[in-house]
């Protein structure tokens, strides 16, 4: 059931980050900011997140011998001279130059905020189940804000889901001829990964609840305080 979980958490996450940029969107058009206020607010919010996310990127890189460029974690447009991640129409939020990836450079780059991210938030979600009731409140608050952005900066963008998709495929079609030639390759989850599947799933599931909480905030206040805009 753990193991389930995983994907329905990580579902649940990604929509309420959706719901989550919508409201956060609208409040910002109701005091009347437009996209590029909109982009610039997102950034800073989210701006330990972004971090974590591009540097993830930027050292998978240079392990796996990749040539890199420009690093960069704050709104900008771009030019199409490289392969750029987090590219969204023509602003990104942050993103590392990289020279063009072979399949197994693109997997492991492309993943890598995902699987620093996810190892993240366990290690603060320890912190604060540790230190919840013996901690200072602003440096609990500061744990929070951290477990917070970063689990909103999991996701790839389009540019790190095509650097994965060539391995992926391959991936498939291996599986693919082995469960055609009728060979066992499944077997039971050990206790180990059916545990780390229950944390994992239990950290997502957390940081849904916050960004739903938060959306329900904004959701009232854009409706009850702006009601006549």
């Amino acid at each position: 059931m753990s193991v389930i979980l995983v994907p329905i958490s990580l579902l649940l996450l990604f929509f309420s980050k959706r719901w989550l940029t919508g409201e956060i969107s609208r409040l910002v058009r109701r005091f009347g900011g437009g996209h590029r206020a909109i982009i610039i607010i997102w950034s800073i919010i989210f701006l330990p997140g972004t971090i974590i996310h591009e540097l993830s990127h930027f050292f998978l890189a240079i392990i796996t011998g990749a040539r890199t460029g420009k690093i960069e974690i704050i709104p900008e447009y771009l030019e199409d001279e490289w392969e750029d991640e987090g590219k969204g129409g023509s602003v990104a939020l942050g993103y590392v130059q990289t020279q063009r990836l072979n399949p197994i450079q693109g997997f492991f780059v492309g993943t890598a905020p995902f699987v620093v991210g996810t190892i993240l938030l366990v290690s603060l979600a320890s912190l604060l189940s540790t230190g919840y009731d013996s901690g200072p409140t602003i440096y609990l608050f500061l744990q929070g804000y951290l477990f917070f952005t970063i689990a909103n900066s999991l996701f790839p963008s389009w540019s790190d889901i095509r650097q994965t998709l060539p391995l992926v495929i391959i991936a498939l079609v291996c599986l693919l001829i082995v469960w055609t030639l009728g060979l066992q390759l499944f077997t039971r989850p050990t206790a180990q990964i059916l545990s780390l599947a229950d944390t994992v799933s239990t950290v997502l599931l957390f940081s849904s609840g916050i960004n739903l909480l938060l959306v329900c905030s904004l959701f009232l206040s854009n409706r009850l305080f702006f009601r006549h805009g």
